[in-house]
């Protein structure tokens, strides 16, 4: 049994798919699995022992005159429903193009009749994502007609990038009984109301201080370079800047030292969920039902009427308690 995955992006979302693969190899005794994804997810699943080959979307040479028993497309752009519907396969599970125009199976329609090519058109589609009340795994393995029993995701740091995360907690004296706490509150720069603002972060910081053993570890992107000088600036107490220019793997890395991870609904909480760290994870804007914390964590959803919009921008901000974030994370200790 031969199996094409093509999951492109985001990166998040690459990884919270790998939790298929366990499912996949239960189901398909002795399968071959490939992946096409982006460049930018490529790192993500090189060490994956369960992918027999990881391709990106632009380069697909060895691929292109290969039979598939089996293609999977979890992406709804046209690149990766061009590249599903031109392969030959006997059967297809999820995006493809009909007459040039990008369509769906009717056995991944869980998840697609939510999603932007919905057959209902987007406000319906939106509404379907707000009421649902399924996990992401959860309809995964329903479309792909495997057995759920809350596989994890998979993510495997090399020695290289276990050695990364070992010398910054020696040059930052974390010690193997610290607690280490990562604090990741900024979401990029696409969803504003996922993010927990800077005087609330700073709040945050200085209320989890008080934590017996404690060593704060701030997190962030490119994008949140000011954002989290920033915090670092107002917060009363002493927190390590993890920096905001680690490669993809590295970020992996300093993730993977955190005992706890406070984080918004971002590529940090999909890195910190494969790695089985203990999470506190908020939400607003995104469905906190279609995420899995594999009974490891605890969710804090935002107060105001733009939950589980999906607006980039929200009307109506949200409003976040502090002290249940921090009451979360001390009951995860």
């Amino acid at each position: 049994m031969d199996i094409l995955v093509v999951k492109l992006g985001a990166i998040g979302d690459v990884i919270r798919t790998t939790s298929i693969l366990y499912g996949l190899k239960s189901k398909y005794k002795n399968c071959i699995i490939d992946w096409v994804t982006k460049k930018e997810s490529f790192d993500v699943l090189s060490n994956n022992e369960i992918i027999n080959n990881v391709h990106t979307i632009n380069n697909i040479k060895k691929i292109k005159n290969k039979k598939y028993d089996l293609v999977i497309c979890l992406d709804d752009d046209f690149e990766a429903c061009e590249l599903a519907t031109k392969m030959n396969s006997k059967k297809i599970i999820g995006a493809y193009l009909q007459n040039n125009k990008k369509a769906y199976t009717a056995d991944s329609a869980l998840w697609f009749d939510m999603g932007l090519i919905s057959r209902f058109g987007k406000q319906k589609a939106d509404e379907l994502k707000a009421k649902n009340g399924k996990t992401y795994q959860e309809i995964m393995y329903k479309i792909l007609g495997l057995k759920y029993e809350k596989q994890e995701p998979i993510l495997i740091l090399n020695k290289k990038e276990l050695n990364f995360g070992k010398k910054f907690a020696q040059r930052n004296s974390i010690k193997k009984n610290d607690l280490v706490i990562g604090i990741n509150t900024g979401a990029g720069g696409r969803w504003e109301g996922k993010k927990l603002n800077i005087e609330k972060t700073a709040e945050l910081t200085d209320k989890l201080s008080s934590i017996k053993n404690v060593k704060l570890l701030l997190f962030g992107g490119p994008e949140e370079m000011q954002r989290n000088k920033k915090i670092m600036e107002l917060t009363k107490t002493e927190i390590i800047d993890a920096g905001c220019k680690n490669s993809l793997m590295e970020f992996a890395s300093l993730v993977n030292l955190c005992s706890i991870l406070v984080t918004s609904d971002s590529l940090a909480l999909h890195i910190g969920t494969a790695l089985k760290k203990r999470i506190v994870a908020f939400f607003y804007v995104t469905s906190p039902a279609e995420i899995e914390l594999y009974n490891k964590g605890i969710k804090i959803i935002g107060k105001g009427k733009d939950y589980c919009s999906y607006k980039t921008k929200c009307d109506h901000p949200p409003k976040w308690d502090v002290n249940e974030i921090v009451n979360g994370v001390k009951s995860l200790i």
